[in-house]
């Protein structure tokens, strides 16, 4: 049995003859009759009676030609129900974000991104940023966020949100009540910082370099493995840190602790979505990075919304 016969059998009956179907299956005549009495040789019974010039269905072959009709129609929606499943958003998407990202920013998006596609289910590691480029390289993970660029070539760096950082202060530091600080008034204090690979820590690095400070001729008082720890170690008067807004702000606005800016210093600073370049993503991972470029303010103009 050849689908194709049943289709030829129902073009004849629709054209009203052999000719007709053979221009609209732009097949050649002899092929349609041939078709036809493959078709009528598979049941053993003369489907069309062609004494007429329009040929007319037997008995045998109005069976066949309802059945035919249902059948087609079955094919032509399993069709399209397997062309559905390639573009249904479901599935597990699996995410690597650094601290910020991961802990402030993803998680009410993941929420509207499961809300919109209920078929997800998604799976969030928090790591370090060095960590999460590493892991994004070696493909252990297709997509990653992270707080400040990785030194690949290798890697595709999308900025998709504008962190602010500020200086974080304990209550009764002789800096409370000050709008901004000099540079080298935050150079000699004693410091909070997070672990080599925090974003946070690679930003301000990077920047002191650039102004030809050394990070190492800094007193690093403490290193910490969250922000958490960070802050806490802040507000027990063991130093100052520069911390995302978004990490010091239940703090900031509970009055525990105080904040200033470092004149001069590139307050905002990008969070990246990173992909290894010339990766295939598969349709949900594509999906996901258009929910993010459509969710998430961008850079540009998150920082003209602050001016």
């Amino acid at each position: 049995m050849n689908l194709s016969w049943l289709k030829t059998l129902i073009t004849i009956v629709d054209k009203k003859g052999l000719t007709a179907a053979a221009v609209s299956l732009e097949i050649s005549q002899p092929a349609v009759s041939k078709q036809l009495r493959a078709l009528e040789d598979y049941y053993g019974a003369p489907l069309l009676n062609r004494r007429g010039r329009v040929p007319e269905l037997t008995a045998a072959g109005r069976v066949v030609y309802q059945h035919s009709q249902r059948i087609l129609l079955a094919v032509d929606r399993s069709l399209a129900e397997v062309r559905e499943l390639g573009t249904a958003v479901q599935g597990e998407l699996l995410l690597e974000a650094s601290t910020i990202p991961g802990e402030y920013v993803l998680p009410r998006l993941l929420g509207a991104f499961q809300q919109r596609y209920p078929g997800v289910r998604v799976s969030l590691e928090i790591s370090d940023s060095r960590a999460v480029a590493g892991h994004v390289l070696a493909g252990e993970i297709a997509v990653g966020v992270i707080g400040v660029q990785a030194p690949n070539p290798n890697l595709q760096h999308e900025p998709i949100y504008s962190d602010e950082l500020v200086v974080v202060i304990p209550r009764g530091h002789r800096w409370e009540g000050r709008e901004t600080v000099s540079l080298d008034e935050f150079c000699a204090e004693q410091m909070v910082v997070r672990e080599p690979g925090s974003g946070t820590r690679a930003v301000l690095e990077k920047w002191l370099k650039e102004r030809g400070i050394d990070p190492a001729t800094l007193e690093y008082r403490l290193e910490l493995g969250s922000h958490d720890a960070v802050l806490e170690a802040v507000a027990g008067g063991l130093g100052v840190s520069l911390v995302s807004s978004l990490a010091a702000a239940p703090r900031l606005q509970a009055g525990t602790m105080a904040s200033v800016r470092i004149s001069g210093f590139p307050n905002q600073r990008p969070l990246y979505l990173i992909t290894r370049k010339n990766r295939a993503l598969d349709h949900l991972q594509k999906t996901f990075i258009e929910f993010v470029k459509e969710t998430l303010p961008s850079v540009a103009e998150h920082r003209d919304s602050n001016l």
